[in-house]
């Protein structure tokens, strides 16, 4: 009868150790693993509405404005081409 009864108390602690670690990993995983809220989480765009989104946009509209005549044409206007010329003062001269 003694046999009984400790097996019996030992399938008890392992019922309660079971549910205990159950409710233990259910609240795990409602603390790390929660999922963003329904309202703020976008549906994500499928393939035509991507598409129609391309097809309505003017790619013109994103072009600067440039003009040819208005342009620098010569890149050495502002540049010093002579690095000699006013580097040394002849003291004898003029």
């Amino acid at each position: 009868m003694k046999l009984m009864n400790k097996k019996l108390l030992l399938e008890i602690i392992f019922v309660i150790a079971m549910i205990l670690i159950a409710i233990g990993g259910y609240y795990y995983w409602q603390k790390y693993y929660k999922t963003a809220p329904a309202a703020t989480a976008e549906a994500p765009q499928t393939f035509g509405e991507q598409i129609s989104e391309q097809a309505i946009t003017n790619p013109a509209e994103k072009i600067p404005q440039t003009n040819p005549y208005e342009a620098k044409t010569n890149p050495f206007e502002e540049v010093k081409t002579n690095p000699f010329q006013d580097g040394y003062k002849n003291p004898f001269g003029q």
